[in-house]
């Protein structure tokens, strides 16, 4: 089976995808190793916002511009229908988390979250996508 991904006419910049992965697994990882678990909250919100309304609302997004403009990155426009699916994928992994903690289900919660920063950080340091290489097991599925 060939990895595919949705595909759109709209443009994103790739710095500021990886730049969101980034705070993602920032925050990942502090939701981990710290006592701060509403820090998950915060990762849902915007994985939601950024996967089922508008990403210009995101507070990543405008944190990543920021961090692009300072490094005087040249954008890198990539297909954004991907980065939505992915975003989405994010939302779902976020709320699995969080019934895992709410539950008090630790075990689940670290194997999830790990996973989690795991795809994220493959993504900013790599610009491998895992959503989309998942894509096409999901679309068989439907």
């Amino acid at each position: 089976m060939n990895a595919m991904c949705p595909v759109s006419f709209e443009k994103i910049d790739e710095n500021v995808v990886r730049a969101n992965a980034a705070q993602a697994v920032v925050l990942l990882l502090l939701f981990l190793f710290s006592p701060w678990k509403w820090l998950i909250l915060i990762v849902a919100a915007d994985f939601c916002i950024r996967g089922f309304w508008q990403p210009k609302y995101s507070l990543f997004v405008a944190i990543s511009k920021k961090i692009v403009a300072l490094a005087k990155l040249k954008p890198v426009l990539v297909d954004a229908a991907p980065k939505i699916f992915a975003a989405r994928i994010g939302f779902f992994f976020s709320v699995l988390l969080i019934a895992a903690w709410l539950l008090h289900q630790n075990a689940a919660a670290w194997v999830i979250g790990l996973m989690f920063a795991a795809c994220a950080l493959l993504e900013a340091a790599f610009r491998f996508c895992v959503a989309c290489k998942m894509y096409p097991f999901i679309c068989k599925m439907t």
